[in-house]
């Protein structure tokens, strides 16, 4: 009994954050119409921004989250429905869309490591800095 107890709290605060991700998505499209936010990504900013301020522990949200890992392949069944009643617009355009696909991800994957790299050059810089401060001190 416990257990489920705890279940149901991981659920709650799962849905506040959805609700919450609903309302911020419904703002940003008030104030920009051009500009969608799902609220699926702005929900899991917001859970990575409230565990890594440890406002939510990961206690009170793994058993949730396993469980979300291991229902995850009945989650995309409806876009595989959705693709196979689309199967036209694939064999017509299909070339094209794998294209894009391919084209968005290796340019995402040179930006995440554009952006690694750059991070990793800074965290270097700031170490050294540290180093030069500590030596100085020494002296």
């Amino acid at each position: 009994m416990k257990n489920k107890g705890k279940f149901i709290k991981q659920i709650m605060i799962y849905g506040l954050i959805l609700l919450a991700s609903s309302l911020i998505s419904e703002l940003v499209n008030q104030l920009w119409p051009g500009f969608p936010m799902p609220p699926a990504l702005i929900g899991m900013i917001m859970l990575y921004v409230l565990l890594t301020l440890k406002i939510v522990k990961l206690e009170q949200v793994e058993g949730v989250s396993n469980f979300f890992v291991q229902i995850i392949s009945l989650i995309f069944i409806p876009s595989g429905i959705a693709l196979v009643t689309k199967l036209d617009v694939l064999k017509a355009e299909g070339v094209q869309i794998v294209v894009v696909i391919v084209m968005s991800t290796l340019m995402l994957l040179l930006f995440t490591a554009g952006i690694a790299w750059g991070l990793v050059q800074l965290k270097e810089r700031w170490s050294k800095r540290g180093d030069a401060v500590e030596m100085e001190e020494e002296s």
